[in-house]
């Protein structure tokens, strides 16, 4: 890694803040990372990991280690009381990993401190940013170190991950819009003794409000709960194991018995966006730039994709690869994302906390047709898993041709053979922290048009884009990869070929029906700056 570059400074140590450190080091950038915490949290906090996070700690090397540690969750049943009424499964999405992960958070920010640690780089504990002014050539950055001792960081980029009480963001004067929710809710980590299927969500939708069930590691159990909104004004006293089995039996059943707590808690929850996540040179992620009712587990999954969008993109920018303009589709693909979860997960939470009997009784009717019907539940699966985020709308990305995949989409996974028909997914060839050209050549593509694109390629940055020529059918030259099926051809909406060039996050920035070199030139010339 040149030692040579701008340092980028990250403000935070959590899953956002070692995701966005983890990724500049595996894209050749070397960033500082600071916590004000003296040690990394030990509470289990965010429990569920879904389909694309896991996606992208494959890209970054780690997923066997995640798998190895998590507990995976193969649905979601919803009840009332101890009759189930619908249920939503995750095994059909179309991933390599068709399922959820829970593992708490504290375990999340010890593997990715573990990876980061093994590039190389350190969490500086105990130092707390307490100024912050920039030009338009650097941020000036006051940090306090645990002897009280200051000192003035001279960065060219500044990235604040340092959640929902954002120090960087109150520094910038930045509006956090949004309000806090009525309901106060309970949180436990317990063992209990129940029969309930460990691979799956249970969320019990009762007259009084909700409880959820969440299985996890060493066999314990999350249960959390809204409490009643009047709670929110009163001083409430600790909470206790009692008062947790008190609303198991009240809202589940007499037949879970909660023991062992390891965690007991109350809190508040609200729903807030910044309006920008930039600020010149400073860069909000996470839950600095949004927060979210926890309905759906979607907070840490979006602020970690958050990282994932930005890194490669500051990471060649510090290189000199690509222009600093490419660094405003960051809050341009970002923020229309926040705003889509923020909006779910509140609907989700008005719609498991109603209080009126009629809107319940109405909810508890439909919600069983309505998750039968097939369409209905892929949807909702899709959405949880975070497959269906695009960036269609994004600057960044230009669409030749019709088809259902179109540029902005997140490149989906395929089988393909080598020369030696060694089965490799398309998934492989992204890995590298580079852009990716999938040339589909179809049944009757040619050589020679292969040989132009690549040429074409020379006149840009080595080792920033690599190249794969992908042959329909069982015939191809031993430089091919072999669609054997053509169902790697039909995903892309490309049955008669064309081109596809994937970012280094895995979404489509370039996509065309044909194979001319001109418009895929000109689109690399507004992302690299060329050689010399």
């Amino acid at each position: 890694m040149p030692s040579d570059l701008p340092t980028p400074l990250i403000v935070g140590a959590g899953p956002v803040g070692l995701t966005m450190a983890c990724e500049l080091a595996r894209h050749g950038v070397r960033p500082r990372i600071i916590d004000r915490s003296p040690e990394r949290s030990q509470t289990s906090k965010a429990l569920a990991i879904f389909p694309r996070s896991l996606e992208m700690f494959e890209a970054m090397g780690v997923i066997d280690r995640f798998l190895a540690e998590g507990q995976r969750l193969h649905g979601l049943s919803l009840h009332h009381r101890a009759a189930q009424i619908a249920q939503i499964e995750l095994t059909a999405v179309a991933s390599p990993f068709p399922f959820a992960l829970a593992l708490p958070q504290s375990d999340t920010e010890r593997l990715l401190a573990e990876e980061l640690s093994r590039r190389g780089i350190e969490i500086e504990r105990g130092v707390e940013l307490t100024g912050l002014t920039q030009t338009g050539d650097l941020v000036r950055a006051v940090l306090r170190h645990p002897d009280a001792q200051e000192e003035t960081v001279e960065t060219p980029w500044l990235i604040g991950c340092d959640g929902a009480h954002s120090t960087t963001r109150h520094l910038l004067g930045m509006d956090f819009a949004g309000a806090q929710y009525q309901e106060s809710f309970l949180l436990a980590d317990v063992a209990i003794e129940t029969s309930l299927p460990r691979d799956r969500v249970h969320l019990f939708l009762g007259d009084d409000g909700l409880l959820g069930i969440i299985p996890f590691a060493q066999k314990r159990w999350r249960i959390v709960a809204n409490i009643a909104p009047e709670s929110r004004e009163q001083t409430l006293p600790e909470l206790t194991l009692a008062d947790v089995q008190a609303l198991l039996d009240q809202r589940v059943g007499p037949d879970y018995r909660a023991s062992d707590p390891v965690w007991l808690s109350r809190f508040h929850i609200s729903h807030r966006k910044v309006r920008d996540f930039r600020q010149l040179r400073v860069f909000l992620a996470g839950d600095a730039a949004h927060i979210h009712s926890p309905a759906g587990g979607q907070g840490m999954n979006t602020g970690m994709q958050d990282a994932f969008n930005l890194a490669w993109k500051l990471a060649l920018v510090v290189q000199g690869i690509c222009a600093p303009p490419i660094l405003a589709s960051y809050d341009a693909e970002r923020a229309p994302v926040a705003g889509d979860v923020l909006n779910l997960t509140d609907r989700m939470t008005r719609m498991a906390t109603m209080r009126n009997s009629l809107a319940q009784s109405v909810r508890d009717y439909l919600l069983p047709m309505v998750s039968g019907i097939d369409f209905v539940s892929e949807r909702v699966a899709e959405r949880l898993s975070e497959l269906a985020v695009n960036y269609r709308k994004s600057v960044l990305v230009e669409n030749h041709g019709t088809g259902g995949l179109r540029a902005g989409d997140r490149a989906p996974d395929a089988e393909l053979r080598d020369d030696g028909i060694q089965a490799r997914r398309i998934f492989e060839l992204l890995r590298a922290p580079r852009h990716v050209l999938l040339i589909f050549l179809g049944s009757s593509g040619t050589t020679a048009q292969a040989e132009q694109l690549g040429n074409m390629l020379s006149s840009f940055p080595a080792d920033v884009i690599d190249s794969y020529r992908v042959a329909r059918g069982r015939t191809g030259s031993p430089a091919e990869l072999r669609d054997l099926s053509g169902l790697a051809h039909a995903a892309y909406s490309l049955t008669s070929g064309g081109l596809i060039l994937v970012r280094p996050d895995g979404y489509i920035g370039y996509r065309s029906a044909h194979f001319e070199a001109n418009p895929l030139r000109a689109y690399l010339a507004r992302i690299f700056i060329a050689k010399r």
